[in-house]
């Protein structure tokens, strides 16, 4: 979280600048005209404190959180054992989320592959994003730049399909939704095409519950609840995504879930 708050307070900063500079070249400009447009000056003054407060709050807020340390993820691209998901957009041109832990540290990105460089550029429009036009792939990344796994989202027309892979191209799931649905809903099926799990969303808020095929419930996400609000790292977010798991959850029912709650939650961290 300290990365964003951060990289926000930037953005922020060369927003009231660049506000700045154009409106000083505009008076300038056109001195005879704008000097006495009063009304100008009032918007433009507002829209400096916007930002210049953006900045500091911030930036702030970054200062309270520790150092994040470079890390060496312990683990091989094979596991991938957290026990929840806490996902947070980063600000970015290019979107992208992080995975994060309870205290706010980034643990995975999630990001459109290197691989697919013009899809990749052109991810900050939903309809390319949710790839309603084209097929997206997402990479699944370790801190330390390991691959964990991999997603496609495809509009097959009559519906929307996710497939996941793991670090090597092997084919763990697919997820197959509808394209258009008052309330989330979806099937998830093994490489052989047989039917694992469904789920549907409770309500049009999108409060979700995973279940297998026997009615166990296997992960929930609720609508703007989150155990972790409290905490600093958190305290500037409006919106946080948090999906808790139940116990004993399998490598592939924890990825196929991530990719899945990332393509239904991905605009609103």
């Amino acid at each position: 979280m300290k990365h964003i708050y951060e990289r926000t307070a930037k953005y922020a900063k060369i927003a009231s600048i660049t506000v700045l500079i154009v409106y000083i070249a505009a008076i300038l400009g056109f001195r005879d005209t704008l000097l006495t447009d009063w009304e100008l000056h009032i918007s433009v003054g507002w829209t400096l404190l916007i930002f210049f407060s953006l900045t500091f709050l911030f930036q702030q807020a970054a200062n309270k959180l520790p150092v994040e340390q470079s890390t060496v993820t312990e683990q091989t691209p094979s596991e991938f054992t957290l026990k929840e998901l806490n996902f947070q957009s980063d600000v970015s041109i290019i979107p992208r989320s992080f995975l994060v832990s309870p205290t706010g540290e980034r643990l995975y990105s999630i990001s459109p592959t290197v691989e697919q460089p013009v899809i990749r550029r052109l991810n900050a429009f939903p309809l390319i994003r949710k790839g309603m036009i084209c097929p997206v792939t997402y990479d699944v990344i370790t801190m330390d730049g390991q691959v964990v796994s991999k997603f496609t989202i495809a509009n097959k027309f009559k519906f929307m399909e996710i497939q996941v892979f793991d670090h090597k191209q092997v084919h763990l799931s697919t997820v197959v939704l509808p394209v258009f649905s008052v309330k989330n809903r979806a099937l998830v099926f093994d490489p052989n095409r047989e039917k694992t799990h469904q789920m549907e969303a409770k309500s049009v808020y999108g409060d979700i519950d995973v279940n297998d095929l026997n009615g166990k419930r296997l992960a929930t996400y609720r609508f703007g609840m989150f155990p972790y609000a409290t905490h600093p790292a958190f305290e500037l977010q409006g919106m946080n995504v948090h999906v808790s798991f139940a116990e004993g959850l399998s490598y592939v029912e924890k990825l196929t879930f991530t990719a899945l709650f990332y393509y239904w939650t991905a605009n609103q961290s």
